[in-house]
């Protein structure tokens, strides 16, 4: 799988699947099962580590997970996330997202608007392939309350269609639609010419990433997300539940 198939899959209409993933265990699991892509997002704050959000993800983090992940797949598109205050400038954006590239990923993500189009410009000329991030931005929410996050995602809202195109005209090859109305990411889909990827964002998307752990358990992990009350499970089988019944028929 590289970027020309996942544009193909665009095309043709033909749904592309992601999930995240953090190690090299997962990472061969989803590739033998088919998934399309794997995100190492900077998510694994609250997963892996156990923080309440991403700001305190290093790019040490990022790369050892990244390297993990790269282990566990023969071809399966790797997407890594730039953690917070890693792309400032075009030099240290550069630098770093080289680093993530060195460690085994294809696609390097950072979130932002129009603002980065500078940053995603300097990255093209260097032949860095990269995914772009709109709507809720996790990263941007240090320090804000609940309120002002709210507000920040309303006022963001006003220009995310044309931020998306901004950034499609300075060089972004994918795009990540995180908590947008269905209805806007549905028109975004339809008016750029890159794939859109979905994270509670509805259907419209040429894509949807899913955050594996809340897949396999009834987490409240995502409690950093913007739509929390989307995430509650109605799994009828529980990975909980089967440890248990695993260590009673064990021991």
């Amino acid at each position: 799988m590289n970027l020309t198939s996942l544009k193909s899959m665009k095309n043709s209409g033909k749904k592309i699947t992601m999930l995240t993933c953090y190690d090299a265990s997962f990472a061969h699991l989803l590739e033998s099962i088919g998934v399309n892509a794997l995100l190492v997002g900077d998510s694994l704050g609250m997963f892996i580590k156990g923080d309440n959000n991403t700001h305190d993800v290093s790019l040490n983090n990022m790369l050892y997970h990244t390297q993990a992940v790269a282990r566990g797949v023969k071809s399966t598109f790797i997407i890594s996330d730039l953690p917070i205050n890693t792309y400032e400038t075009h030099d240290l954006a550069y630098k770093n997202a080289l680093a993530l590239i060195e460690a085994g990923a294809d696609m390097i993500k950072l979130e932002g608007g129009a603002s980065l189009a500078s940053v995603v410009q300097f990255l093209k000329t260097k032949d860095i392939t990269m995914c772009g991030h709109i709507g809720f931005m996790p990263q941007s929410t240090k320090n804000m309350s609940h309120s002002e996050i709210d507000y920040s995602m309303e006022k963001g809202l006003e220009t995310i269609i044309e931020d998306a195109k901004v950034l499609e005209r300075s060089g972004i090859d994918m795009l990540v639609l995180s908590s947008v109305p269905e209805s806007i990411a549905k028109t975004i889909t339809q008016e750029i010419s890159i794939p859109t990827i979905g994270f509670h964002s509805g259907k419209g998307c040429d894509g949807e990433v899913f955050i594996l752990y809340d897949l396999l358990m009834h987490s409240d992990s995502s409690r950093d997300l913007y739509l929390r009350d989307s995430l509650r499970s109605n799994k009828s089988i529980d990975i909980k539940e089967f440890l248990l019944k695993f260590i009673k028929d064990h021991s």
